[in-house]
């Protein structure tokens, strides 16, 4: 065996006389499968197991190991059957199986039982008799083919979970056993994994090398390995050229950067005793450490670009291993922090952690890159007050052309959060999450921003405020990333755009100024934010039947424009959730003003939309963001012009007494 040495074998074994919970944990999961007969597709049938979602409700469906021809929504109750629905009840039963396959090698390692491994055999056994004829198939967006799944991506984690669990049943299993799941399963395997692998940077791509490896390693082929670790697009090309400077893995999603680190991990827990392992490359620790600069209050992780609520459900207890080899304050703290939150007691913690974990704390502080870099920023206040402002750089498949988004939460309610997206073969994953009109951004035209490197040019701390600056420049050259995109923006509407977003941060509130040039001049330019919670009073409206018929705002319904008195300067809103209040004050300056609801995350539930819209080559919007839990503390809000400035006087009184500024942006 190569993934874990004799002693530490023994040492689980005497971990599991002391606490055995966690293993019962993995018992529990693999219960199903032990007691029911194998079941594995005969045919290259399995499809994406994004497709098992609701259409109507951007929810996934309700799977049933007993019934592979009817699927329902534990939201509406419809019942789906036919394609996509009934193939991908196929890769669901994949993914369960190969997972449940490892889970029960780790069983026999540690308790010797011999019922687990036998049946983990049994289904590689079955596996490898049809691997060879499974169809080469799938056709989905981003993705090279797949022959036990729809896509390369799939075809990975399955050689993989078999791989390493091969090598966990590797003095259990008969000479003749193990040749045969080599010959007729994991080599070919590998192979085609070669054929397939995309020379691009990706998570896939990490995915995909590590499973060959993982194979290379065992069956001691070092083309394999040299393929998959040291050449170009392998494991460290990966490691080395998809961190950027802030330590961001470079599509920008927390979702990808722990499901790189995921394959990465996989693929170091595996080769840990081996020379192969590179678990001491600085890019590992830095990219583990960055989530204490983002984390929100909560100890939630943002939803940038594409990350999804299942996406970051399991992802903290990667640390484990990580806090293991690489050590840290950093990292003790995610640790520490997580199991506030839950015992610990689970697999990764009882198999890769550390035995006892010291007591560490720390108050996450206000983060920043330097001036002129990518990145993103994060301002945090009292009361659970924090603010993200997004300035990176185009992320490839899995952005959300949001540059100069931000998110902001208070008391404990995101306010106006990033909603992050749904599974991908759900409609509105493309028609809505993805697209810039359903972020807290400017888009032109209702068209999603191009690519663009965004960038920090102002951070400064003054007078018990801080003021930022980040700009997106259209105008200045651009290199796409090193991975594969499809085109998904309109390039002439924002080619020559510059937007420049200004915020002052203070206790109690947030200014900011919006400021648009080059637009053209028959282009709609449009401010949009979501806010939760109830809308307590609006401006005076006019009814909408339809606001668009382009989509994202083709979603947005009981809209209304706002009706204006002549000269009237600024607009105040007003929503409450669950009783703090906030309240935006808008600098109308003959603009459109649009309220209305629309998708939250999931989409059976509503979010208020603001739409402010402008024409014209140069555009301002200027705004003040207040949050309270109880009257608000922001009295007056009074918008100027003052030569190439916006002058912003915001009065008020807090626990303090009466506080005035001034903000010239």
């Amino acid at each position: 065996m190569i993934q874990f040495t004799e002693q530490e074998v023994r040492h689980l074994r005497e971990k599991f006389q002391r606490q055995q919970g966690a293993v019962d944990r993995i018992m529990e999961d693999v219960k199903e499968i032990m007691a029911e007969p194998v079941l594995v597709p005969k045919t290259g049938i399995a499809n994406w197991a994004l497709y098992y979602y609701c259409p109507d409700c951007s929810v996934q469906l309700t799977f049933d190991r007993n019934d592979k021809y009817h699927h329902s929504c534990p939201s509406c109750g419809r019942v789906y059957s036919g394609e996509p629905y009934d193939s991908t009840w196929w890769g669901i039963i994949n993914s369960r199986n190969y997972t449940a396959v490892f889970q029960m090698g780790l069983i026999h390692l540690i308790t010797g039982e011999t019922d687990y491994a036998r049946k983990a055999v049994d289904i590689m056994m079955e596996y490898s008799g049809y691997y060879k004829d499974y169809e080469v198939h799938g056709n989905i967006p981003y993705n090279g083919p797949g022959k036990s799944g729809a896509q390369t991506l799939d075809e990975a984690n399955f050689l993989r979970s078999f791989a390493m669990s091969y090598d966990l049943l590797s003095d259990f299993m008969t000479e003749e056993e193990k040749e045969f799941i080599g010959k007729e399963m994991l080599i070919p395997g590998a192979e085609f994994l070669m054929e397939h692998r995309h020379n691009q940077l990706h998570n896939h791509e990490v995915i995909i090398n590590s499973a060959i490896a993982v194979i290379g390693l065992i069956f001691g082929i070092d083309r394999y390995v040299r393929f998959a670790v040291y050449e170009p697009y392998g494991i460290l090309y990966q490691l080395e050229k998809g961190m950027l400077s802030d330590h961001m893995w470079f599509e920008g999603a927390f979702g990808y950067h722990f499901y790189a680190l995921t394959s990465f991990f996989a693929y170091e827990k595996f080769a840990i005793h081996t020379p192969h392992s590179h678990i001491k490359h600085p890019n590992y620790k830095a990219m583990m450490e960055l989530l204490v600069s983002y984390v929100e209050p909560g100890f939630r992780i943002p939803m940038l670009n594409d990350t999804n609520y299942g996406h970051t459900s399991k992802s903290l207890h990667l640390y484990e291993f990580a806090y293991r080899e690489l050590g840290g304050e950093k990292l003790l703290f995610i640790l520490n922090r997580l199991y506030e939150e839950e015992t610990r007691d689970n697999p990764e913690a009882f198999i890769y952690g550390v035995d006892e974990l010291p007591r560490c704390s720390m108050e996450p502080g206000n983060y920043h890159v330097e001036a002129g870099q990518s990145g993103s920023m994060v301002l945090r206040g009292k009361d659970g007050r924090y603010l993200l402002l997004k300035h990176d750089r185009y992320g490839g498949e899995h952005d959300h052309y949001d540059r100069l988004g931000i998110s902001y939460l208070a008391y404990g309610k995101r306010i106006s959060p990033d909603l992050g997206t749904t599974g991908y073969g759900a409609v509105m994953h493309y028609d809505f999450y993805k697209k810039t009109g359903s972020h807290n951004t400017v888009n032109i035209g209702g068209e999603n921003q191009a690519p663009v490197n965004a960038r920090l040019t102002r951070y400064e701390e003054r007078d018990g405020g801080i003021y930022v600056e980040a700009e997106a420049d259209w105008t200045l050259p651009y290199e796409m990333p090193d991975s594969f995109t499809i085109v998904q923006w309109k390039e002439e509407a924002y080619r020559p755009v510059k937007m420049v977003r200004k915020i002052a941060w203070e206790e109690h509130y947030f200014a900011e100024v919006f400021r648009i040039e080059g637009a053209g001049k028959d282009l709609p330019v449009d401010w949009v934010m979501h806010f939760s919670g109830n809308r307590i009073e609006q401006p005076e409206g006019m009814e909408i039947e339809i606001f668009s018929d382009k989509k994202p705002y083709s979603y947005l319904h009981h809209m209304k424009k706002a009706v204006l008195s002549e000269n009237q300067a600024s607009v105040v809103h007003d929503y409450e959730d669950g009783g703090i209040h906030t309240r935006v004050f808008t600098w109308s300056q003959g603009k459109e003003l649009y309220d209305g609801l629309g998708p939250d995350n999931p989409s059976i539930s509503d979010i208020n939309y603001q739409i402010e819209r402008g024409y014209g080559p140069e555009i301002v919007f200027a705004h003040v963001i207040t949050s309270s839990n109880g009257p608000c503390l922001v009295r007056n809000v009074t918008f100027s012009e003052d030569g190439d400035y916006i002058a912003i006087e915001v009065e008020g009184e807090g626990e303090e007494g009466k506080f005035s500024r001034i903000h010239k942006m």
